[in-house]
């Protein structure tokens, strides 16, 4: 009888300007909600979604971060021992997508030497209103061993790839590094349930 695979958790960090809609995209995947006037973020926010990938279940525990100036100090708290980070930008404002490369560079510097990225060009339900270079964005993901996804939270499009395909090369990375079992079975993935966690304490530095 074989032994049930125990569950990994993964930590996902949402980094991004201010507006740019990563709590809606978040609040879409886990919840499936979207709100036209959602409140900005202070500090961060904390959700968890449950997969199960190649027959592993996963807690893909994700912070939500701030993206306001005054708050983008807070970021290595966060990001320092997450497995995964998704960089998000308004497809509509250039600004944010240069804003990307700057926290890329934090990340290379200051996170997990292995940790996995994955670029969401949100809002892309307005695309039609503006030329969108896509091969310039894709080929910077490229450089950095991310990829590129367009998302739209407001029409729910592209946000169960990319946390899919972020969580899957999360977990591969865990297995090659010896963080799990390597004899672990292959069954594709199963969504499994959603149920909201309460947030975990942080210790707060005075």
């Amino acid at each position: 009888m074989s032994s049930k695979p125990p569950c990994v958790t993964l930590k996902l960090v949402l980094l991004g300007d201010g507006r740019v809609g990563k709590t809606s995209l978040v609040l879409r995947y886990v919840n499936n909600v979207f709100s036209e006037k959602q409140e900005a973020t202070v500090q961060a926010s904390y959700l968890t979604k449950r997969l199960v990938i190649e027959g592993v279940p996963i807690t893909l525990a994700i912070w939500d971060t701030a993206g306001q100036e005054r708050f983008q100090a807070l970021g290595p708290i966060y990001y320092r021992d997450a497995d995964a980070a998704l960089l998000v930008y308004d497809i509509m404002d250039n600004n944010s997508f240069i804003r990307v490369r700057n926290w890329v560079k934090e990340l290379q510097q200051m996170a997990s030497k292995n940790i996995t990225m994955a670029i969401a060009a949100n809002k892309s339900d307005l695309l039609r209103s503006r030329k969108f270079d896509r091969q310039e964005a894709e080929s910077y993901a490229t450089s950095i061993g991310a990829k590129l996804f367009l998302t739209s939270a407001k029409l729910g499009t592209g946000i169960d790839e990319v946390f899919l395909d972020i969580a899957t090369r999360a977990l591969q990375i865990k297995r090659s590094t010896g963080g799990l079992s390597p004899a672990l079975p292959r069954k594709g993935t199963i969504i499994v349930d959603d149920e909201p966690e309460k947030e975990p304490q942080m210790k707060c530095c005075s």
